[in-house]
């Protein structure tokens, strides 16, 4: 049993910008409240073959290595733990000079987590949609790495804009 969640978002910022800033899971701790913390574990610049040891508030703590690195165009990580995910960014200019970004992950259970699976993967997909739309929040307002803003002072986002033509989302399920 697995799933798949998928997000797509318009930013209005360049695609090496964008890619720049969320390629590098560093950064996450800045825009997304969930996140707890996220320490990078290799030395020299984010590629492939990174690693980061993460937390977000409803999970343990997991690493995630960068298995896909095409500047600036995709990028993926991958990690595992109760939950397996395989995330893939894809960017893509648009004629207004800012970014299509698509988020696909795909998300595997592991052990009694099987059981669970079903109820969690709901709110998931509530939650990666609350992901996106903050991230693009984010590179839109400018935030960075010197943004001292705590994350429980921003805006916990449950769903992307509907009056927004540029925020769309779908999920699906399949069984492996």
């Amino acid at each position: 049993m697995s799933a798949v969640i998928e997000n797509t978002v318009e930013i209005s910022r360049a695609p090496e910008e964008v890619f720049d800033y969320l390629a590098d899971l560093g950064n996450e701790v800045h825009w997304n409240p969930d996140c707890v913390s996220m320490q990078k574990l290799t030395d020299g610049p984010v590629g492939v073959g990174t690693r980061f040891r993460a937390k977000w508030k409803q999970g343990p703590v997991i690493e995630s290595t960068c298995t896909l690195f095409e500047r600036p165009r995709m990028w993926r990580y991958e990690n595992g733990g109760p939950i397996s995910v395989v995330l893939t960014v894809t960017l893509e200019a648009t004629p207004s000079g800012g970014t299509r970004m698509t988020s696909h992950g795909a998300w595997t259970p592991h052990g009694w987590f099987r059981f669970a699976f079903p109820v969690f993967i709901r709110v998931m997909r509530r939650a990666e949609r609350g992901v996106v739309a903050n991230a693009r929040r984010a590179l839109e307002e400018g935030r960075d790495a010197a943004d001292t803003t705590p994350r429980s002072a921003l805006p916990r986002v449950a769903s992307a804009d509907p009056d927004d033509p540029g925020a769309t989302r779908s999920a699906s399920c399949r069984s492996r």
